[in-house]
């Protein structure tokens, strides 16, 4: 069931961004990766059921004390820094049951000496805000920092690196979209521990014009039915359009990967060797 049906049975139920928005009255639901809040008065005790069997239900967020960046990201107060840019780093942690916390955490604030702020929003998601500084880490080496966590903590992270912003009224609004970008493209990631927004912008900013075409449906249904040609896809996308290098990451040899891109292009008229082509058919996939 999507959103957009249970906005259909429920219209009065509502989207918000984070559960913390969601009252004593309420109740909340991930559905599609946003939370979807109903009234109690609205469901009966069977629905209520229902509705947690076919969803896992959000907790609202505890914090133990009020952070100055929590109050001005999500409540927009007034900040009293008014210098310096700022990145917001948003994780989801799946924890293991024996898990050391308070070393986690001490292990992320020695890790970044420019941290401005850290806190968890709920007991699985979190910020770090890092002040811009002389240097910063790049979006590979902070891929590398978080398996590296993963592999001392047995846990498993799934990191969104924002941009640097400047700190001004508008870095609020700046963050709200960069946690809807994280919350609608956590799928898109395939199995990284940190994304940023290049990696999925050409798949977030143009999937509603898609939907849209018939004639990108006609060749989204060409390749949607073929797991082959959607992981030669793939394959050659990571490499850069390198045939050598995706031929090695398929485990097939250089030529039979050039039969198949030919045969892609007998049967589609788009051939995987023009970058232009190739990017069109990755959007096709990830639509």
């Amino acid at each position: 069931m999507t959103i957009e049906e249970l906005l259909k049975i429920y219209p009065n139920g509502k989207i918000v961004k984070n559960p913390t928005a969601v009252s004593d009255n309420e109740l909340s639901f991930i559905v599609d990766d946003v939370f979807f809040v109903l009234s109690k008065n609205e469901v009966t005790d069977k629905e209520r059921q229902l509705l947690q069997q076919l969803f896992p239900q959000a907790e609202r967020a505890i914090l133990p004390q009020k952070h100055p960046w929590y109050s001005y990201l999500f409540e927009n107060q007034p900040f009293k820094t008014a210098e310096g840019s700022v990145r917001v780093i948003q994780f989801e942690l799946k924890k293991p049951k024996a898990f050391l916390q308070a070393e986690w955490q001490n292990s992320i604030k020695e890790i970044f000496p420019q941290l401005a702020d850290f806190f968890f929003i709920d007991d699985t998601r979190g910020l770090i805000i890092e002040a811009a500084g002389a240097a910063h880490y790049t979006l590979e080496e902070l891929q590398s920092i978080f398996l590296t966590l993963d592999a001392d903590f047995a846990t498993s992270t799934l990191a969104f690196i924002g941009n640097f912003f400047p700190i001004s009224p508008n870095l609020p609004a700046l963050f709200q979209e960069e946690q809807q970008l994280f919350m609608e493209n956590k799928a898109q990631a395939r199995g990284k521990s940190a994304f940023s927004l290049t990696d999925i912008a050409l798949h977030f900013f143009t999937k509603k014009a898609m939907k849209q075409s018939r004639i990108v449906q006609n060749f989204r249904n060409q390749f949607i039915q073929s797991t082959e040609f959607q992981a030669i896809i793939l394959a050659l996308w990571k490499n850069q359009g390198n045939i050598s290098s995706a031929a090695k990451e398929l485990y097939m040899h250089r030529n039979t990967l050039h039969y198949r891109i030919d045969k892609i292009y007998q049967q589609t008229g788009l051939s995987l060797k023009k970058m232009d082509d190739l990017v069109f058919c990755y959007l096709l996939i990830q639509q």
